[in-house]
């Protein structure tokens, strides 16, 4: 009796557990856009419209809402980590650049400055006491943006960033540099980011087009502002969107359905893009499988 009693309570539990991977089978993961840029600090806002650098920021972002599918109620659109508000928008300044890209859009921001807020953000985000659709990550090289230690604190939440984008949040980025991508380094140990880049007839790829629809090259060249640093090596699931004048990719990441970590020893397999993240399909075989087992086994 005792041994049909604990059957019973472990096919409740495992019941329950294949209706939550039924319901997380529909879930995307994120739409990614990571550049090699400080077109923060090369843009600025005349009469009420983006320009420049600020417009590609703009683009961008209005592309990741669209396509993020993060579930539950959202705190505000746009989590801004290492930018204080500018409320002046004034050009060159990571704050105003992110601001004005919002106002403009009529989306809500929420500002996270200094390793301090940046780590309880973080720690906020796993209790789910704040909920964003969109995480964007200053960059370097501009007024206003990441410093070492905000660079640090962001690293150590490299896990949560990938836990973020896998449930389907947007995420952008900027910078060159261990303080802009040291997270990105811990996710994908093989990638190397850094060396020269050429924005000066950047072009857009087939995947950058696909991935972010509206964007143009003119966005993404030498008439947005300059790049500082390519990827190359392992990208994981991350692929070129925007290739510099010698070909090196300067903007990676991809559209809805992009994982950070996979395709690699251990990690799941890359899904194409706008499709369902593959492996909660394949938890729900494996559920389906023990719960058809455990059936047995009682009988």
């Amino acid at each position: 009796m005792r041994k049909l009693l604990k059957l019973k309570w472990v096919f409740k539990n495992l019941s329950a557990a294949v209706l939550l991977s039924i319901g997380a089978s529909g879930v995307f993961a994120g739409p990614v856009i990571l550049g090699g840029d400080d077109l923060t600090d090369h843009g600025s806002r005349t009469a009420g419209a983006n320009q420049l650098g600020w417009k590609y920021i703009e683009l961008a972002i209005s592309n990741l809402l669209t396509n993020q599918t993060r579930a539950g109620v959202s705190t505000s659109d746009i989590a801004a980590i290492g930018s204080t508000p500018n409320p002046s928008f004034t050009g060159g300044n990571a704050g105003g650049a992110i601001g004005s890209a919002a106002d403009v859009l009529g989306r809500t921001v929420s500002y996270f400055d200094g390793a301090t807020a940046i780590n309880q953000f973080f720690a906020n985000l796993i209790s789910g006491a704040i909920n964003p659709k969109v995480i964007w990550l200053a960059g370097t090289n501009a007024v206003n943006n990441i410093d070492s230690a905000e660079g640090a604190a962001i690293t150590a939440n490299a896990a949560v960033i990938n836990a973020f984008v896998a449930a389907g949040g947007g995420l952008m980025a900027h910078g060159s540099g261990g303080d802009a991508y040291g997270w990105l380094s811990a996710l994908l140990p093989g990638l190397a980011e850094g060396g020269s880049c050429n924005s000066t007839g950047a072009t857009l790829t087939a995947a950058g087009q696909a991935a972010f629809p509206g964007l143009t090259n003119n966005n993404v060249n030498g008439n947005a502002g300059p790049c500082h640093s390519s990827f190359s090596g392992n990208l994981g699931g991350l692929v070129p969107l925007v290739l510099d004048a010698s070909g090196l990719p300067y903007i990676i990441g991809g559209g809805g359905s992009t994982l950070i970590q996979c395709g690699q020893a251990g990690q799941p397999v890359c899904p194409p893009q706008n499709v369902p993240v593959p492996q909660t399909v394949a938890l729900l075989g494996l559920g389906l499988a023990a719960m058809a087992k455990l059936r047995r086994r009682r009988v």
